[in-house]
């Protein structure tokens, strides 16, 4: 028997739809003290990165990104401003999504 769809693909849509604004950005993804003790548990720059960018998109609006996914650009910047005291190597963008793929390969 097939499943009832509950909501429409446009109510689905609307649902998971990151903020479109600054303010609301910074509601939903701001780190308190707790979290960025978390997040400082994580070694390497690109763990602490990826680890921050899975729990804002665990909050809000409450998915966790697949293996093909990227992060929106905007969710990506406020993440790295905010533990930028903490990420003490620079690792440019392109790296971190490199060495998340080679992650992810040796997983599979």
């Amino acid at each position: 028997m097939p499943r009832r769809s509950i909501l429409t693909d446009t109510e689905r849509e609307n649902l998971f739809a990151l903020p479109d604004n600054q303010e609301d950005l910074i509601r939903y993804f701001s780190f308190s003290e707790r979290d960025l003790s978390i997040i400082r548990q994580h070694r390497g720059a690109a763990n602490r990165i990826g680890f921050a960018v899975q729990l804002c998109y665990m909050r809000y609006p409450g998915i966790i990104l697949g293996t093909n996914e990227t992060p929106h650009p905007a969710i990506l910047r406020l993440v790295a401003t905010q533990i930028d005291e903490l990420v003490r190597e620079t690792l440019p963008l392109p790296l971190f999504y490199v060495r998340l793929e080679v992650t992810q390969g040796r997983m599979a």
